[in-house]
């Protein structure tokens, strides 16, 4: 009746296998293969640096509108009401608003 260690939370798994970092005491091995698997990767390297670099990426989708480095972070947490207020502060800073802009004759209201 009832086998140790035979469900595990995701957390769990995660801790096992070093997406947290590193422990302070290492897990029985036996314990790891377990709850993990046989065929289990463990990372030995820094988690932070399996997580792609994001931040290029971001700042190519709004280029358009950058013009101070706090933009790409608006832009990386609420992309959406950034852009909306990207499009204001351009509206405001040119005094032209591009919603009533015809772009492609090169027409703009006074």
């Amino acid at each position: 009746m009832g086998e140790r260690y035979k469900m595990a939370t995701k957390e769990t798994k995660d801790v096992l296998s070093g997406k947290y970092g590193a422990t302070v005491k290492p897990f029985n091995e036996e314990v790891k293969k377990k709850v993990l698997g046989e065929d289990a990767q463990v990372i030995t390297c820094r988690p932070a640096d399996l997580i792609a670099d994001e931040l290029d990426t971001l700042r190519s989708e709004m280029a358009q509108w950058s013009q101070q480095d706090e933009d790409v972070l608006s832009y990386a947490l609420f992309p959406q009401v950034a852009t909306d207020f990207f499009k204001y502060r351009e509206a405001q800073q040119t005094k032209i608003d591009q919603t009533v802009a015809d772009t492609e004759n090169g027409s703009y209201p006074v």
